[in-house]
């Protein structure tokens, strides 16, 4: 990395951005406090449900009292509902397209975007709009080799896949190893089973251990 700004430090030293929502605030807020017990320290919340608005405010009222966490909002589309999130508390917005119009108005409120981009011309012109950090979605799909493909032409971008990104040491490897900055997990790391069960302290474990393959992986790095 060259320079790299505060918001980049912070994705860099967090390493893993775990993804999550439950209709259930009580879950969410285990689920929270499970991320942060694993190691976490960057974390997005998203908008994917009629609750998500009534839920965010708890969850940022329990990170508050977390020292060190990064809490984000993801799935926006559109500039009202950053404006949303961010009243709330979002301290970065993450969104699965490519709107120019987000990235506008994150720019002149001066808030990290990562919209999500499937072509190096979406990454290019996610540039363009001063964004730098761009999220590889969907990442199952268009596979590590995208990441050096893309640095090739646009060496400055950093990348975060999300998407079929598994908390495996073979899975980590492959991303970190073709460039990415860090990586982001949904369900392959809050699974549902564990969910159903409410078996946060496995959760727990299942987070730390992902993040003992990524410190391992930047300290061969270092």
């Amino acid at each position: 990395m060259r320079n790299p700004t505060p918001f980049i430090q912070r994705m860099h030293a967090g390493g893993m951005m775990p993804i999550f929502f439950n209709p259930d605030v009580e879950v969410c807020l285990d689920l929270l406090h499970a991320a942060y017990e694993g190691g976490v320290r960057v974390i997005e919340m998203v908008n994917r449900g009629k609750e998500a608005k009534g839920i965010f405010p708890k969850i940022r009222e329990a990170a508050d009292k977390l020292p060190g966490i990064y809490l984000g909002a993801g799935t926006i589309y559109h500039s009202h509902e950053a404006e949303e999130f961010i009243d709330m508390g979002a301290e970065f917005i993450v969104a699965p397209v490519m709107n120019p119009k987000l990235g506008e108005y994150c720019a002149k409120v001066e808030v990290p975007w990562i919209p999500g981009c499937g072509t190096v011309s979406e990454v290019f012109f996610a540039q363009e709009l001063g964004c730098e950090l761009a999220k590889i979605y969907p990442a199952n799909v268009l596979g590590p080799d995208f990441v050096p493909a893309v640095h090739a032409v646009l060496p400055k971008m950093e990348l975060i896949p999300t998407g079929g990104v598994e908390p495996t040491a073979e899975s980590l490897k492959k991303w970190f190893d073709a460039g990415v900055l860090c990586v982001g997990m949904g369900s392959q790391l809050f699974r549902k089973d564990l969910i159903a069960k409410r078996a946060f302290a496995e959760i727990k474990d299942s987070v730390r251990h992902a993040m003992d393959i990524i410190e391992s992986i930047h300290a061969s790095k270092a």
